[in-house]
């Protein structure tokens, strides 16, 4: 896997602790769900958006507005690797875990919707 790559992988991990954050803190049952839609989205590379979750969660615990202005930042420092194709996965890894726990939450749906708008500006 190449670095650029790399690092959109973990921005995409920044993403989705932001979301899995939104409502009331990261739960267990969340961070099993990002484990699991991370494995299926991403395969045998997942294990660079585990690393990234993990160590925001439990060592940097930024605040959520600090992760997704450093995924934001670090998906722009790399839009050129930022192929459709990984658009997409973004996406749809940022969505599954918003629906995946107690359902989609209007705080969710603000966070997407920014994510939706900044990813499509790059």
């Amino acid at each position: 896997m190449d670095f650029q790559k790399r690092e959109i992988y973990r921005s995409i991990a920044e993403v989705a602790y932001v979301i899995a954050k939104a409502d009331r803190g990261l739960s267990p049952t969340e961070r099993m769900a990002f484990n699991e839609i991370i494995r299926e989205e991403l395969d045998y590379e997942s294990w660079v958006a585990e690393s990234r979750f993990e160590l925001l969660d439990e060592v940097l615990n930024p605040t959520p507005e600090e992760a997704y202005k450093q995924a934001m930042a670090d998906f722009k420092k790399y839009k050129n690797a930022l192929t459709p194709e990984l658009k997409e996965k973004a996406r749809r890894v940022v969505q599954r875990v918003a629906e995946s726990c107690c359902g989609f939450s209007a705080k969710e749906g603000l966070i997407i919707g920014r994510f939706e708008n900044d990813l499509d500006a790059l």
